[in-house]
């Protein structure tokens, strides 16, 4: 048996839990499942989607709870959709314990997704207040932040301690919570929100990744490339060698129309010089000019010297969308054609003696120099 050991040690004012994940490479799968969409979930569920447990070297310990295990949620045809784990862990403050149960889930980037409530199970706050709706969607928006400042402190920093023995409405031993952390955690509940992030959002998520990468494959690149998560869409594209851009030209397109900026930022700086020289690789992405951002914009227009006429003249159509600066590089680009080009011409005219763009005088100054 092999075991790699990660610790994370979480204590604080009347407070300690150990947690270690394990990878352990005898590790046994549950003949266990889903069939509906998590209670919590931030990821788009199929209908009728149904997914089976399956083994993974990893699980979780907890002090005086055992191991929990970590398993892989797949497809009838085992292609991995899901991490998942029962979780019971002892939350302790003020000298008292109590246990918690949650059922995690993680994609397969390990990125905390969502959770389930464990039936007859309800997590509780101070002075044994059970959760209501709105705090496990407090929670579960608390989870998945992963740059909460959890990520940052320990659990002693987000309590400040009453200077009396006893003050009234404040628990004397535990503190109150801070203000820096209070309104992202469930009101009462700091030490259960302290616990379910730190395991939902520790060494777990890197471990989870690299399993991932370790089996990666041309189905799981393409699962990835057409999902709608962005992290996925960029996990497969920095894994698309040149010549597989061709490949996945039209999905590429369509991912450049429809992601964030970021994701299209990605793909202008990397499609390969093949498709700015070719002018059926080129337009579809000149054709989302009006949809994407100002930065994006510009991206494109670096490549405007080798657009085909048909996008010089669909641009001509969006002049008030360019900066001053992406005019002049629009203008540059079509000095030699605009005079053979009567739908560009009449365009420039149009856009020029509108009256309404802070920068119809650079097009009029344009058409003034040409004459």
């Amino acid at each position: 048996m092999k075991l790699i050991v990660v610790n994370i040690l979480i204590c604080g004012l009347g407070f300690l839990s150990t947690q270690k994940l394990v990878m352990n490479y005898n590790g046994d799968g549950q003949d266990r499942g889903i069939t509906k969409k998590p209670e919590y979930y931030a990821m788009e569920w199929q209908d009728g989607l149904a997914l089976n447990n399956k083994a993974t070297p990893f699980y979780i310990e907890v002090e005086a709870m055992g191991n929990q295990n970590v398993d892989m949620l797949v497809t009838d045809l085992q292609r991995p959709v899901l991490y998942t784990a029962d979780i019971c862990t002892p939350v302790c403050a003020d000298g008292e314990c109590r246990l918690m149960y949650l059922t995690l889930y993680w994609n397969l980037l390990g990125a905390y997704v969502g959770f389930d409530k464990v039936e007859g199970q309800a997590l509780t706050k101070h002075d044994h207040v059970e959760f209501v709706e709105q705090d496990y969607e407090k929670l579960h928006q608390l989870l998945l932040d992963d740059n909460s400042i959890l990520k940052r402190r320990k659990i002693d920093e987000l309590v400040s301690k009453p200077k009396e023995p006893q003050l009234d409405g404040v628990d004397a031993i535990a503190g109150a919570t801070i203000a820096e952390v209070k309104e992202s955690v469930v009101d009462g509940a700091l030490y259960s929100c302290y616990v379910a992030w730190n395991i939902a959002n520790g060494p777990i998520k890197a471990e989870l990744q690299k399993y991932t990468a370790s089996m990666f494959d041309e189905e799981l690149k393409n699962y990835m490339l057409m999902s709608r998560e962005v992290d996925y869409q960029m996990y497969a594209l920095n894994s698309l060698r040149e010549s597989e851009y061709m490949e996945h030209k039209d999905r590429i397109a369509q991912i450049f129309r429809e992601s964030i900026p970021l994701v299209r930022t990605y793909i202008v700086q990397n499609l390969p010089k093949l498709f700015w020289e070719t002018d059926s690789l080129q337009i579809p992405f000149w054709a989302s000019f009006a949809e994407v951002d100002i930065n994006n914009r510009s991206l494109l227009l670096n490549h405007i010297q080798k657009a085909p006429v048909e996008v010089l003249v669909s641009l001509a159509g969006n002049l008030e969308l360019m900066t001053k600066n992406q005019l002049k590089l629009y203008l540059s680009a079509i000095e030699n054609t605009v005079k053979t080009n009567p739908d560009i011409n009449a365009q420039l005219l149009r856009f020029a003696e509108s009256g309404n763009h802070t920068y119809a005088y650079i097009v009029t100054e344009f058409l003034e120099d040409l004459e």
